[in-house]
């Protein structure tokens, strides 16, 4: 019976996510643009009357949608979704992230069958629930080392461009088509922004809220504060672009300098980890005391609290700004 409900959970998790898979190419037109273009003039132009259409259709459940909407959940989520550049509304992501968390707490509840299982079915509950979280986190993160990574040749593509008697957003369109995703995603969408009627300041303006790169914003900043006060673009280009070459190129300075200072971080942060699983493979018996009696469960709160603070501890030491 417990094999039973753990792989009706597992499978209910699968035909979801399937039809996640599914309603992509299910979306009504309207949800289409609107993720290729989410500025406020699209969205009132696909009759969302001054709000969100992304928000209003966080789900296809009214109640749920309802919800999300009250709670601020749909607009932020939203928003996150939109920078990690995935195709999901605000409730689907929601009910993965549900989903996850009752499967996993299922499934260990069911195997202990006792206090304790119950408690670490919670626990496990709470970190699935969160895993679904750090991923976009992740997601968002590599995505955008990819753009700050292919910013320096898209600007000197673009110089290039204004410099040959090109437009701006002609420029930006080379750019597009001669560099590969993500940044060509982000300018196609920001050329569609211009191309459905939106003016370049407020394309521009969506384009660094997308991104959220400061390098980006620095771009975005200089670039609307020439279209105002006037100027030579490509100049001013050529600097940032020579601007962003050097920070990059004090970033990796600073990560060959403490990279053996992460090296140990990560090392005094294992070690504990290693040499109790050691232990337990030598006498299961006396390492089985850490979880089976009170102290021995207080200790290992105290031990995993710990570790844990000493890792962010050791990264939030090295991570310097520039």
């Amino acid at each position: 019976m417990p094999a039973l409900v753990a792989l009706s959970a597992t499978a209910c998790l699968f035909l979801f996510l399937v039809y996640l898979v599914r309603a992509r190419a299910l979306r009504s037109p309207e949800l289409r643009i609107q993720r290729l273009s989410p500025s406020r003039d699209v969205a009132v132009a696909a009759g969302a009357d001054g709000a969100s259409f992304l928000k209003r259709n966080s789900s296809s459940i009214p109640a749920l949608s309802r919800w999300l909407n009250t709670r601020g959940y749909a607009e932020r989520w939203a928003f996150e979704l939109e920078r990690a550049d995935l195709s999901l509304r605000p409730g689907e992501y929601f009910m993965v992230r549900v989903l996850l968390a009752v499967t996993g707490g299922v499934i260990v509840a069911l195997i202990g069958r006792n206090s304790v299982a119950t408690f670490v079915a919670l626990l496990v509950a709470a970190i699935f629930y969160m895993l679904p979280a750090q991923w976009l986190k992740l997601r968002t993160q590599r995505r955008l080392r990819k753009i700050n990574a292919q910013l320096v040749e898209t600007i000197t593509l673009i110089t290039n461009g204004v410099r040959a008697g090109f437009a701006f957003g002609q420029s930006v369109d080379v750019a597009a088509k001669r560099i590969g995703p993500p940044i060509s995603v982000e300018l196609n969408r920001m050329l569609l922004d211009i191309n459905l009627g939106g003016s370049t300041e407020e394309a521009l303006s969506a384009l660094n809220e997308r991104i959220g790169s400061d390098d980006v914003d620095m771009l975005v900043t200089a670039i609307l504060i020439q279209r105002s006060s006037g100027g030579n673009l490509a100049e001013i280009l050529e600097s940032i672009g020579e601007t962003i070459q050097d920070r990059e190129r004090i970033h990796g300075e600073i990560k060959t300098l403490t990279s053996s200072q992460r090296l140990t971080g990560w090392i005094l942060s294992l070690w504990p980890t290693a040499l109790a699983l050691g232990f337990y493979a030598i006498a299961p018996s006396v390492m089985s005391l850490l979880w089976t009696t009170g102290a021995g469960r207080v200790l290992m709160g105290i031990w995993i609290t710990l570790n844990v603070l000493g890792i962010f501890s050791i990264r939030r030491i090295l991570d310097i700004d520039v």
